[in-house]
This record gives structure tokens, C-alpha cells and sequence, in this order.
């Protein structure tokens, strides 16, 4: 008998409890359900359930060899699904949720072309700068920039992004350029909210981390706005590279404590699971990776 059925076989009949009803699971006949989890243990050299007239039960091999069968079930019909998604055509409802400023800024230009592309998928793209929970709200795809902390969730780091303290040069003519993070005291910081270290700012020297806890009296959710306060003049602040590279290749922002800074974070597209990557999630996850190296340099 093939292996792979017998083995559905017993855990169909673990999983149920019977004979009978792991036949009905298996749309075949309780004698044949027997006969493949006997062949099955001929096969092993070793008997795997109790059998008695009302029950049966695993023997101590039998749940060993229980665990490992269901995993190895799993990772067959996962890789089934995974071929079978590889030559499938992308298509239907694609649900897409990323920050706001990032996405106004690099996602919304981009899928015009993706839709030219694939054009028997419609994006419903959600820019917020809430955490959004996948699975609870029905997201596909979540573009996430930030160290990613362990997560059930699938992850594909789709770019870099440098985390800029800058200012203009008229504001650091005022007030001085900082030389060192603790000389961050003495100006005005502004705060995007979005960041998880709030008013204490990490940094690095000689090997070591420490945070600084700065003072500002401008506090917003959008990179977009800080780049903007920063622009008026009103202080330094914390900005990723995608929002201010062209400003400060331009000389418009100049990067300070650059020797310090500890902020390490990436553009990454996540997902709920490998199960999940269908052929409308692939073809938007491969996309968006070719998309953002060819955007992100500089950043």
C-alpha cells in the first residue's frame, strides 16, 4: 500500500478514536482503514495502536511515531499547496496595510504598475500608522518598517532604512551642533510617536547602548509631519532615510551624531504564513522587493 495513505491512515484514526469514523473521514471503509494501519505497522516492524472491541489507543512507539507523522503530513500537503500556488495565476481581492507616510510616498506610486501587471487582482491598500493584528482584521500583506520583534508571522526584509537625527543648517547655526547625545538636552527634539523609544533616544559608544531622554514640545504620528517641523526650523528629530534622503543630499537637513547612532531598522513585507502565500500574495511580495531596491538607495 502507498506509505503516505496508510499514514493518513493512523492519524485519521487517532484523531477520531475509531476505525469506523476514521473511515468516514477518509471517504473509504472501516476494513480498509484497519488494513492500511496494519500495513503500516508490517512496514515499521512494530505495533502502533491497542486494538480492543470498543477502543484503541497508542502504544508507546505508536505516539512517538504519532507526532513525527502528523508533522511530516503537514510539511507534504503544505509543499503540495506551495507548487500548486506556483503555477496558479494571481488573482481576486488583495488586502494591504501599511504606515502612511511610507506608503503614500513609495506603495501608492507603484501600483498602477503591479495592476498592469497582474490585472485580474484588485489592491485594497490601508495606510495607517496603528499596529495592525493580520489576522484578526483579514490583512494579505503588511508593509512593516522596524526591527521585527519573534512573531507566528512570515517575514521578508524588502529594504534597509537609515534612522537620520537631523536638522536644517540654520537651526544648528542657532543652536549649535551636538557633539555628543547627552548635548541633546540642551535643544529642542521632536517626537514621532511612532517610534517605540518615545522620548528616550538610543545610542551607542565604545560597544555600549544607552538612551538619552531628550525635551520637545512637538510630538506627531506621521515621519511625513516631523520632516516637515524639521524643515521649519523647529529642531532636530529622528527621521528614517526614505522620507528625508533627497533633503539631505540636497543639504536642506544635515545628519548629526551619526558616530552614536543605534537605530537599526528595515522595510519588510509580512504575511500570516507560509500557507497563506498565495499566488496573489507572492506575486505582490516578489513585486514590492524589486520595487523597493530600486527605490531605496540612498535611504
Amino acid at each position: 500500500m502507498n506509505l503516505v495513505d496508510c499514514m493518513k491512515a493512523f492519524a485519521a484514526v487517532v484523531e477520531t478514536g475509531s476505525f469506523t469514523k476514521a473511515g468516514e473521514r477518509l471517504d473509504t471503509s472501516k476494513t480498509l482503514a484497519s488494513k492500511k494501519v496494519q500495513a503500516l505497522e508490517n512496514h515499521l516492524g512494530t505495533r502502533l495502536l491497542h486494538r480492543t472491541t470498543r477502543s484503541v489507543s497508542l502504544t508507546e512507539s505508536g505516539r512517538i511515531y504519532h507526532d513525527r507523522c502528523v508533522q511530516l503530513l503537514d510539511d507534504l500537503e503544505e509543499l503540495e499547496g506551495l507548487m500548486q500556488n506556483q503555477v496558479a495565476t494571481p488573482r481576486g481581492r488583495l488586502s494591504v496595510t501599511a504606515p502612511t507616510t511610507f506608503g503614500e510616498m513609495y506603495l501608492a506610486p507603484c501600483m498602477p504598475e503591479f495592476r498592469r501587471r497582474y490585472p485580474e487582482v484588485s489592491v485594497d491598500l490601508s495606510l495607517t500608522d496603528r499596529h495592525v493584528d493580520l489576522v484578526e482584521e483579514g490583512f494579505d500583506v503588511a508593509v512593516r518598517i522596524a526591527d521585527l520583534p519573534s512573531s507566528s508571522l512570515i517575514a521578508r526584509k524588502l529594504a534597509p532604512t537609515a534612522v537620520h537625527i537631523c536638522a536644517t543648517p540654520d537651526y544648528l547655526a542657532r543652536s549649535s551642533i551636538p557633539e555628543h547625545p547627552r548635548d541633546l538636552t540642551s535643544h529642542q527634539c521632536i517626537v514621532d510617536t511612532n517610534f517605540k523609544s518615545g522620548t528616550s533616544w538610543p545610542f551607542h559608544e565604545n560597544g555600549q547602548k544607552f538612551s538619552v531622554l531628550i525635551n520637545g514640545a512637538l510630538s506627531v504620528n506621521s515621519a511625513r509631519a516631523v520632516r516637515e517641523f524639521v524643515l521649519a526650523d523647529a529642531g532636530l528629530a529622528l527621521c528614517p532615510g526614505y522620507t528625508v534622503h533627497e533633503e539631505i543630499s540636497s543639504g536642506a537637513l544635515v545628519p548629526v551624531l551619526t558616530e552614536f547612532n543605534a537605530f537599526e531598522i528595515g522595510v519588510h513585507a509580512v504575511f500570516n504564513s507560509k500557507r497563506n502565500l498565495t499566488p496573489k500574495v507572492r506575486a505582490f511580495v516578489d513585486f514590492l522587493a524589486v520595487e523597493m531596491a530600486r527605490v531605496s538607495d540612498g535611504w
